[in-house]
């Protein structure tokens, strides 16, 4: 079934019903006893781990056997053009050196040969799998074959397929496919497989950084345009009809309902005051040609350079993780007359480290020496917020509109934009919205990163149903730039929330940060631990916030208690602290005491008490049952406990002449107090 797609300055949003229903394949029906162990045995029987050296360089990552006399495909990052020494390790230690048969930078694939007969090895798909279906990685992670003589493997899905440009080592340009099966250093020319057993893929370095999710470079794309296999010159195993692995219920439920979701998804372009900071990546191959006397060089002087240069392409790596890259990111249409729901973070500023001289960010060369660029320029750094100075929202029938930013959450860390516009296809959130509960299978939709593409789909859990003092929950389901502002839902077609801010603390540029530095950053993109704005909390304050009222501070009733941290993991609700001149601390409750009850409902975990809170109104008296060890018997006079010259004096106060009150000695160390609860201020 073919779909129609519409195109608008870069964005193009395919019609849900199309691209989705599509979607939903034989694949995603089991047509025989197909086990993921079974497809683990024969991908692993043909994934390799590869090495080779070039010119002072070595160069390391994995491979997959595509014919039975030998003939393996891997990536350019593996093999690069004229590389030597070349040395295939199998399963069992065993290992075979091999030759090149053929690289195309432009592909980044390499074909290398070893000699060998009746190899297990994979047949390769002549078409993309579909988003949303089970995908498989393995490779030689970490030296892993080494240590255990088999590969690594990873189940995850297929998360999206989008264009990606050159970048450092890999130099191929077009589709790649997303994937969240693990891709880890030295998965690089490893296999990507679909639910057939298939290879789709080569694993390849060219990331989208709106994504920074691994992605393969299709086998339907290798077999189109690399000589050795288009002109079947090199003859591969044949196509297999084998049963696929079952996709999982739940998967099947996500993808349903991701097609109810897709024609309210907008893509969002943010302007700011500086234009966003791509750090720059080279070769090896580049960076050797700049270097003059290399012919001269020593092969320790060689090695030498190669180490530096591949210090520097880490350290700009990892660096660029922090930079909110340029691209659409993501929202979805919340009303027929143009209210937009997106995440805080989409809008928010950057942090820009600009010179003192020259009163900009620095530009950043990759040709300088590592400790250059860790250096602060001549006059040192000035922090200035990167402001947004323009919102342009683009449909899903093409349309572009200029926005601005209505309200804002903090806590919730999700803003409503406002568009020029009328009788929109809407999503009606509160029609569908609800709590997340712990283990669900939840997904998010992103808007995709190239024109042409379909939405990207993340599926993963519900980790924690409640962070962030209940505004937020945690998801595994991998959270980042393009997917930001993305609704989340979950197998029954409930909606859960909107993806939140994929980076903590901030997004940067203008400055190269050393690994102590980083250290702050407790969460990057796609960590696993990514927060949602709970759908439930924004339903309760979406009519406010389209009366244009913002949120500094979580809104509704404040107690003025925290957590004990220590005992937060055990089955009792201990006081931390608590707050000066809060309802807590004018009812009397202590550091240290143990809440048992909030008015009757017994509490077993610190969320039973903050959902109790905040369903409870400012202004409602509420009982509050508190076990509190002492050191014996206590005096309990008018309902007060009389433990202290202070609590005599307060007992004094509240008395009029004439008032009479009887008095017990208690031994219970549990107590009821009641407390006024008060709004956030």
């Amino acid at each position: 079934m073919g779909s129609r797609v519409i195109r608008r300055d870069g964005l193009i949003i395919a019609c849900a019903a199309c691209v989705w229903a599509a979607s939903l394949s034989a694949a995603d029906e089991p047509l025989g006893p197909v086990f993921v162990s079974d497809l683990a045995d024969r991908v692993l029987a043909s994934t390799v781990g590869i090495q080779s050296s070039i010119d002072g360089g070595g160069f390391s990552g994995s491979g997959t056997v595509i014919s039975s006399d030998g003939h393996i495909l891997t990536s350019t990052s593996v093999v690069p053009r004229d590389a030597g020494n070349v040395t295939v390790l199998f399963s069992d230690f065993i290992r075979r050196p091999a030759t090149v048969v053929a690289v195309d930078d432009a592909l980044s694939t390499a074909l290398i040969k070893v000699d060998a007969r009746d190899l297990a090895c994979l047949t390769l798909s002549r078409e993309l799998p579909d988003v949303g279906t089970v995908a498989f990685s393995a490779g030689d992670v970490d030296d892993v074959m080494l240590a255990n003589g088999r590969a690594s493997f990873s189940r995850g899905i297929v998360s999206g397929i989008y264009a990606v440009t050159k970048q450092g080592e890999a130099a191929y340009e077009g589709d790649v496919v997303e994937t969240t099966a693990a891709v880890n250093p030295g998965s690089d020319g490893g296999p990507l497989v679909d639910a057939h057993g298939r290879l789709c893929g080569v694993i390849s370095l060219s990331v989208s950084r709106l994504r920074w999710q691994g992605v393969a470079v299709p086998t339907k794309v290798i077999v189109q345009r690399f000589e050795p296999l288009s002109s079947g010159r090199v003859k591969v195993a044949a196509g297999s009809t084998a049963s696929p692995v079952a996709a999982p219920v739940q998967l099947v439920g996500l993808r349903r309902n991701a097609e109810t979701l897709v024609p309210h998804l907008v893509g969002l372009e943010v302007e700011r005051t500086w234009k966003p900071e791509q750090l720059p990546r080279i070769s090896w191959g580049d960076e050797r040609r700049t270097i003059a006397d290399w012919n001269n060089l020593a092969e320790a002087a060689r090695r030498q350079r190669f180490a530096a240069f591949a210090n520097t392409a880490r350290a700009l790596d990892v660096n660029q993780l922090l930079r909110r890259p340029p691209g659409m990111v993501t929202g979805i249409v919340v009303s027929p007359d143009g209210f937009v729901l997106t995440s805080l973070f989409n809008v928010g500023d950057d942090t820009a480290f600009v010179a003192r001289k020259t009163g900009q960010p620095r530009v950043i060369d990759a040709g300088e020496p590592l400790e250059k660029l860790l250096a602060e320029p001549e006059g040192g750094f000035e922090q200035k917020p990167n402001t947004v100075r323009k919102l342009t929202v683009s449909l899903a029938d093409g349309s572009r509109h200029e926005a601005r930013i209505h309200a804002r959450h903090e806590p919730l860390g999700v803003a409503l934009l406002k568009i020029d516009a009328a009788a929109l296809p809407w999503f009606d959130l509160a029609a569908v919205a609800t709590s997340p509960q712990l283990g669900d299978p939840v997904a998010v939709l992103g808007c995709p990163p190239s024109a042409g593409a379909r939405p990207t789909l993340n599926a993963g859990i519900v980790s924690a149903p409640a962070r962030n003092r209940g505004q937020q929950f945690q998801t595994d389901a991998l959270l980042n730039y393009g997917n930001s502002g993305g609704p989340v839902f979950d197998a029954a077609g409930n909606f859960l929330g909107v993806a939140a801010a994929p980076i903590e603390p901030d997004t940067v540029l203008g400055r190269i940060f050393t690994l102590p530095q980083l250290m702050r950053w407790t969460r990057a993109p796609n960590s696993g631990v990514g927060l949602v704005a709970r759908a439930d909390r924004i339903r309760a304050v979406l009519e406010e916030m389209k009366q244009g009222r913002s949120f500094a501070r979580i809104p509704g009733p404040f107690l003025g208690i925290q957590p004990d941290e220590s005992r937060a993991f055990g089955e009792n609700v201990v006081i931390g602290g608590v707050a000066a001149g809060s309802p807590a601390a004018e009812a009397g409750l202590k550091k240290g005491d143990v809440l048992l009850e909030f008015n009757g409902f017994e509490l077993r975990q610190w969320r039973d008490l903050t959902e109790r809170v905040a369903a409870a109104k400012a202004g409602d008296v509420v009982t509050l049952k508190v076990q509190r060890k002492g050191s014996g018997p206590r005096l309990v006079i008018a309902g007060r406990d009389i433990e202290t010259a202070a609590d005599l004096e307060k007992l004094k106060k509240s008395l009029k002449p004439g008032d009479t009150f009887e008095g017990t000695l208690s031994s219970d160390d549990s107590r009821e107090f009641k407390a006024v609860l008060r709004e956030q201020k």
